[in-house]
């Protein structure tokens, strides 16, 4: 059977070729598809690559009835909507690896340009002026050099740095400085970061921990003067807290590839400051990277058409059908769990134990270890962590990971066990599939159970008589309504957990304020959404 591949955007022409020439496959190619055309065709398309041009939504997949695959030529996958693609059972790929080097080289362009102000006198000697004067810079040699993001762009921006004969530090809040000794590098912290640098670079994904690296809160506490660069993603640097230190001196420059909304607004108020360099998203827009991404889908598409092979699979691994239908609940608890048991640790995860019982323990269970892994790290890594890379990134990172089975299970025909360890404390719950959904049945040894989903309040209370009721009545009176509530208990009179369901988040400060109700001893917010 041929499998028809449509390349919905603009693409690499030797890609093209080489996809055209395998016997297996039919291309459908013209340069670009607008959307129109593209519902008209989707309905007869097996595989899919596309760029940042075409958006892959609802209305794509309900129309896509024959899609098993699509591919982003590139990082970001901001333009599909993989939950829905999930739901559809179409496998969602990025191709992460080609476009490293040009990234770390715009940067390293944007750190040349900005300490020579290179942009401003340009357009001021293009404007018929001459202001030697104006435009005096900064030498980069001997100079520090902060590299946030130590991964595959950091490591590259690291090595020029150093050719550049530029101290550098680093900093990666989900690498230990132990995986980082070969890149013979100061190791600090973020604090360290901002304080030590002449100049700061960041290449880590948008999540809870990097937002707002630099903001308001922190600017008296950085180096006065410091010129930052951001070539990953908008959001890193709040860029209320950018135009303010830009106008008040703080901070001597900046040089952004990226922003919180783009295209950025016309009106944006770093567009109006001449120390802060900008350009239209380009890390990645070069012919070289453009040919390495290329290639890379190229060989993504052939190999999971021709072999089965999911290589930086974003929300599915390749299984047996029958395999499948038996572990889709645990896969999809897997990750939920992992993301649940993640936000409820204190401190980082440095170890995981994974228990299969009954009659899961027959079963090929790496896919579940995977979606397990996958939902530990996603909140630190965001998109860039999947199913397929997972077991690598948590090595990575020091986390041991070990697996354990029994043949008979208590109570149900399967369940799994999972255990999160950090220096300080540890976590663990346990859940099964019922009427084939993830359901946990246990929870820090109380039994108790609840669905893995949406947002979760865990309590621990003293149980005692008009606990539930305190809880209900301070969340109405946070307008802040709740879907579940389920409790579980040690002994009477002992300590309870109560785990509710809500339809919204609780703010920080209500949050804070839920700690200190009578009786309650803690209180995690998780999101699961």
């Amino acid at each position: 059977m041929k499998h028809t591949i449509l390349i919905a955007d603009k693409f690499d022409a030797e890609g093209v070729s080489k996809l055209k020439a395998h016997a297996d496959l039919e291309v459908i190619y013209s340069g670009g598809t607008k959307r129109d055309e593209l519902l008209k065709i989707i309905g007869n398309v097996h595989g899919l690559i596309i760029r940042s041009a075409t958006t892959v939504d609802a209305e794509v997949l309900a129309a896509a009835k024959n899609l098993k695959l699509v591919v982003r030529a590139g990082v970001g996958v901001d333009n599909i909507d993989i939950p829905e693609a999930s739901r559809h059972g179409v496998v969602v790929m990025n191709s992460p690896g080609g476009n490293s080097v040009s990234t770390a080289e715009h940067a390293i362009s944007l750190m040349m340009s900005m300490a020579r102000n290179v942009p401003q006198a340009n357009a001021s000697t293009r404007g018929g002026k001459w202001e030697k004067s104006k435009f005096l810079g900064v030498e980069l040699t001997g100079k520090t050099l902060g590299v946030v993001g130590l991964g595959r762009i950091g490591k590259e921006v690291v090595k020029r740095a150093k050719g550049l004969r530029m101290r550098v530090i680093g900093y990666d809040p989900f690498i230990p400085p132990a995986n980082l000794a070969n890149l013979e590098i100061d190791i600090v912290s973020r604090e360290e970061i901002l304080k030590q640098s002449d100049f700061v670079t960041v290449h880590t994904p948008l999540t809870e921990t990097t937002k707002d690296f630099v903001s308001k809160d922190n600017l008296s506490q950085i180096k006065k003067g410091i010129r930052l660069i951001n070539c990953a993603r908008g959001g890193i640097y709040n860029e209320d807290a950018l135009a303010q230190g830009l106008s008040d001196g703080t901070i001597a420059a900046a040089a952004l590839d990226v922003f919180v909304q783009e295209p950025v607004a016309a009106d944006h108020p770093l567009l109006k400051l001449e120390n802060c360099i900008v350009t239209p998203h380009l890390g990645a827009s070069t012919g070289d990277a453009e040919f390495a991404v290329a290639m890379d889908t190229v060989e993504q598409v052939i190999d999971f058409f021709t072999k089965g092979i999911a290589r930086y699979a974003l929300n599915f691994p390749t299984m047996e059908p029958e395999t499948l239908d038996f572990l889709a609940p645990y896969f999809k608890g897997g990750e939920k769990i992992g993301r649940l048991l993640t936000q409820f640790l204190e401190g980082d995860v440095n170890s995981i134990e994974i228990e299969y019982a009954g009659e899961i323990e027959k079963f090929m269970t790496d896919p579940v270890k995977a979606a397990i892994l996958r939902g530990a790290l996603t909140p630190a890594l965001g998109d860039e962590v999947n199913f397929v890379n997972a077991p690598f990134l948590a090595k990575d990172r020091g986390i041991r990971v070990t697996e354990t089975s029994e043949k008979t299970c208590e109570g149900y025909s399967s369940a799994i066990t999972v255990k999160f360890s950090s220096s300080k404390t540890t976590a663990g719950l346990k859940f099964t599939a019922l009427q084939s959904k993830p359901m946990v049945v246990g929870f820090q040894n109380l039994p108790i159970e609840f669905e893995p989903e949406g947002i979760l309040l865990i309590v621990q209370n003293r149980d005692v008589p008009r606990v539930v009721g305190t809880l209900g009545m301070y969340l109405g009176d946070q307008n802040v309504n709740i879907a579940h509530l389920e409790l579980g208990r040690d002994s009477r009179g002992g300590t309870a957990r109560c785990v509710i369901t809500t339809d919204e988040l609780l703010s920080a400060d209500a949050l804070e304020k839920m700690k200190r109700l009578e009786n309650i001893l803690s209180v995690v917010q998780v999101d699961l959404r």
